[in-house]
């Protein structure tokens, strides 16, 4: 067994298992998702000042700003969960309808004063889809990787079970165990309010910050519909959830009202 992590990127801690694999051939894998982790941290972080997303930021409120061709298909991905979540799911948090796509050049324009892209219910998603691709070229048939318990993705099965058990911990309350999730070959996405962080997300539609102490977790073959589909749910009215959930296709849903 290989274990490599990360204390922080994107924000959180990251961890991976590498079940099965020779030490040099683990080594070799773990060197390519610290790669990718920090390429992408450095284009999505916006709290960098030097990522491409602060970039954007900075200057597409004034004039068209070409983007690199990985930023183009991720802003084009997030304009489909756009108008799959009718609305709900919205990078700029304001108005995704102010973002101006010039095509041909492959430049962005904010058309509103001070709108910005946020990728924090999209980004560990995306990285975890691109590890996940790593981890199946180089024939891995057994790993679980770790976004701070927050997006996990569970490939195969623990060398003692026939699945990847996980726990779901009450965050107001230590040591409680709301539910054990044994997963194979899916996503897991937990979104919702703590003791220490709170009203973080909100609805663009309304503009209201949820502050329920209140867990979601969403289970999926597609670990960027898992990331997504959580912070939506947390931030839907009731009368929205059951429209949205037409749009995914989800191995299970868990919502715990604490």
């Amino acid at each position: 067994m290989f274990h490599g992590s990360l204390s922080r990127i994107m924000g959180t801690r990251f961890d991976v298992l590498i079940l099965g694999v020779e030490k040099e051939h683990s080594t070799n894998i773990w060197e390519s998702f610290q790669q990718e982790l920090e390429y992408l941290d450095h284009m999505l972080n916006r709290f960098d000042p030097n990522s491409e997303v602060s970039r954007i930021n900075h200057e597409a409120g004034t004039k068209p700003v070409p983007v690199s061709q990985e930023m183009w298909e991720i802003l084009q991905d997030c304009r489909n969960y756009y108008e799959k979540t009718f609305g709900l799911f919205d990078i700029t948090l304001t108005d995704f309808l102010q973002v101006v796509f010039n095509e041909e050049e492959h430049a962005v324009q904010f058309l509103q004063p001070n709108l910005s892209f946020d990728f924090g219910g999209y980004a560990k998603g995306y990285a975890m889809k691109k590890l996940l691709n790593i981890l199946k070229t180089n024939n891995v048939e057994n790993s679980f990787v770790d976004f701070g318990q927050s997006a996990i993705f569970a490939l195969g099965h623990h060398p003692y079970g026939d699945t990847w058990k996980v726990s779901i911990e009450n965050p107001f309350q230590k040591g409680q165990i709301l539910e054990e999730i044994a997963l194979r070959d899916s996503a897991l996405s937990t979104s919702g309010n703590t003791p220490n962080y709170s009203g973080h997300i909100i609805n663009p539609l309304n503009r209201r910050f949820n502050r329920e102490r209140r867990l979601i977790c969403v289970e999926s073959d597609n670990p960027v519909d898992a990331e997504v589909l959580t912070t939506v749910l947390i931030a839907a009215e009731p009368h929205q959830k059951e429209k949205l959930l037409t749009q995914f296709d989800t191995k299970q849903i868990l919502d715990f009202n604490l």
